[in-house]
């Protein structure tokens, strides 16, 4: 097997002719050879465009004869190549060969005797170090010229630790294995690309990945679903190790329970009470779907009773909300699946007009909580400000149906309220300060909740919710206080014994005043925001809270800061799933024997990363397997 390909080993090929070059491989002329000679060495003096001729000693040109008598020696011809921009012809030996002396590292190429100058040519081009345009960034200054055509050139300079956090990068988004950087045509592109990079090894790659982790990960809060294991594992984080003293208000915000969760067992809760009318529709979307012949015999019954054909659905038991949309479509597509069983005469599962009655009156009511968990597992906007106002409003919609005229609806009702005041009792503060950070809501929005909710209850809460944010912001202002503040320096008093029954007599007045001015102590960041009038956006409005809070990071700054990662913490574990689902590409048989650590690391990085990048055009491009990406290209190309 050949060993890896060294970064010194650069063979010197005698191929490239004069007549096919110019000055350089990057097409430079020669103004921009000495200016960005000029820049580098401000001794440098321009040269001639050829290079100097030599003449033997004592030659000289009169009538053909020397001065010896001797016959006249053949003059040194000139060199016309544009590589002796860069040489010095050295004396001519007694075989007519003679040495190129570099300008820059004074390197020496035999030369004559019909020899050619592609040696010298590759050393500028290639090998030579001292040459300000094989430097990276007079290199750069170039092609950027080049490419933008605009002068001046934008100074720029070659990082190193850069180029290798871009490749951690390009490794972790695209799954691809830490030892591409051994494979040789990825070495010899890299070296083409820009030969003064050092390609990382394996080891090292795994080292960067691992520290753009450790540069992005910061824990705030932790988001679980409500399996009762994972109570266990906070308890047992919080109480036997050193991570609560790290945490905000020691530890009390640190477990939030996944809000599309707990709106998924209450719904499920309530969905007992009609799991039959439920399973009649789902039974009759599976006899409908199962053969073409019965579709068509659908899509007749659709047409016979002016219906839109829509593909029956049924959903997954496990997720409520695919049940909502299977009712919906079901009554959208009522005539025709009443119409179905004239065509069908095998089908049995036949509804009456009480249970389609009760069926729109269900779908009308799960109607909040399928909004809600829609507006809950969003991905591209905060979350965690909006759970406490839609979960609030969840309640009034179970209160609701406690009055309503169907006892099934009433019953359900009952069976949701008993859930939801089990996670409300167990819900921490995070979700009440979050609500106050949305500038439309404040303090307001959670009084009114709480007044609707359980008046006698309110004025505790906001009381501890005000405690909980006020010692909350006090941690940020702590830890943003690097030095002590030091005291003024003392004015000499000169003069002081002339003016002291100045003093004296004033101070009276001074008092008086003092008094009738009143508290003079300065407003924190937090009461300045909790005392301004609320924004005029709509709650129902679309309102991008992070673009408020940036513009209003000059007025704010520390709890600016604070809403910052308040806003981080999602609501919902739906994304996180989603992004640990590549696990089984990540951990593929080339990749099984990585370590906890760096697969945790390689996961999320690669989740933050698709974050980072969807704000751009190719967003969907990011994340997505090769394997993924060629197979999609060969369809289209099959199309």
């Amino acid at each position: 097997m050949a060993s890896p390909e060294r970064e010194d080993d650069v063979s010197e090929p005698d191929l490239v002719s004069d007549d096919d070059m110019g000055v350089g491989l990057h097409g430079e002329t020669q103004e921009d050879i000495d200016r960005i000679q000029l820049e580098a060495d401000p001794t440098y003096q321009p040269q001639d465009e050829a290079a100097p001729v030599v003449e033997p000693a004592g030659a000289e040109a009169a009538d053909g004869e020397s001065a010896g008598g001797e016959p006249p020696k053949k003059k040194t011809r000139k060199t016309t190549s544009d590589v002796w921009n860069h040489f010095t012809r050295g004396p001519t030996k007694p075989d007519g060969s003679y040495y190129g002396i570099c300008n820059y590292c004074h390197a020496k190429y035999l030369q004559g005797q019909q020899r050619g100058t592609s040696s010298m040519r590759n050393h500028i081009d290639k090998k030579c170090k001292k040459i300000p345009r094989n430097k990276p960034e007079a290199l750069h200054k170039l092609l950027q010229a080049k490419a933008a055509g605009m002068e001046p050139l934008v100074a720029w300079s070659f990082d190193q630790m850069k180029c290798r956090k871009s490749l951690a990068k390009m490794v972790i988004a695209y799954e691809y294995p830490f030892n591409c950087v051994n494979h040789h045509f990825f070495r010899e592109f890299l070296s083409e690309l820009q030969p003064s990079f050092k390609v990382p090894s394996r080891n090292t790659l795994r080292q960067d990945c691992m520290k753009i982790y450790e540069e992005e990960q910061r824990v705030f809060c932790l988001v679980l679903d409500n399996a009762s294991s994972n109570d266990a594992c906070i308890s047992e984080l919080l109480y036997t190790t050193t991570l609560k003293e790290d945490l905000p208000v020691d530890g009390k915000i640190f477990h939030q329970r996944c809000g599309c969760h707990i709106l998924n067992l209450i719904v499920q809760d309530g969905l007992n009470c009609v799991h039959k009318e439920i399973e009649c529709i789902r039974e009759t979307m599976k006899w409908i779907k199962h053969s073409q012949g019965r579709i068509e015999k659908f899509k007749l019954a659709c047409s016979q009773e002016n219906v839109t054909y829509k593909k029956p659905q049924w959903d997954v038991p496990t997720r409520w909300n695919s049940t909502y949309l299977m009712l919906e479509l079901a009554l959208e597509l009522k005539p025709a699946i009443v119409r179905y069983p004239v065509l069908d005469k095998k089908f049995s599962k036949i509804l009456g007009d009480s249970k389609w009655a009760i069926l729109r009156e269900l779908v009308k009511h799960l109607k909040v909580f399928y909004e809600a968990t829609l507006k809950l597992s969003g991905t591209k906007y905060p979350t965690l400000n909006l759970f406490f106002s839609e979960f609030c409003e969840v309640y009034l919609a179970i209160k609701r149906m406690s009055s309503n005229e169907y006892p099934f609806i009433v019953n359900m009702g009952t069976q949701m309220h008993a859930k939801f005041n089990k996670y409300w009792s167990i819900g921490n503060s995070l979700l009440a300060i979050a609500c106050v950070f949305d500038p439309r809501c404040k303090l307001d929005v959670v009084q009114y909740y709480m007044e609707e909710m359980c008046p006698d209850e309110c004025d505790g809460f906001i009381s501890n919710l005000k405690e909980c944010m006020s010692d909350l912001f006090n941690e940020y202002v702590e830890a943003s206080t690097e030095e002590p503040r030091m005291p003024k320096r003392q004015k000499t008093d000169i003069g002081a014994s002339s003016n002291t029954t100045l003093i004296s007599r004033k101070a009276g007045l001074k008092d008086y005043l003092k008094g009738k001015k009143g508290n003079t102590t300065p407003k924190s960041e937090l009461e300045d925001y909790l005392g301004s009038d609320r924004d005029d956006a709509s709650l129902d409005d679309d309102f991008d809270i992070l673009a408020w809070w940036k513009l209003k990071a000059p007025r704010y700054p520390l709890l600016s800061k604070l809403v910052k990662d308040i806003l981080a913490v999602p609501i919902s574990t739906v994304a996180s799933e989603s992004a640990f689902s590549t696990s089984g590409r990540v951990i593929s048989q080339w990749r099984s024997s990585l370590s906890d650590d760096t697969i945790e690391a390689l996961l999320c990085v690669q989740d933050w990363l698709r974050a980072s990048f969807a704000e751009n055009a190719n967003a969907n491009i990011v994340g997505a397997p090769l394997g993924i990406i060629e197979e999609e290209e060969l369809n289209v190309e099959g199309q």
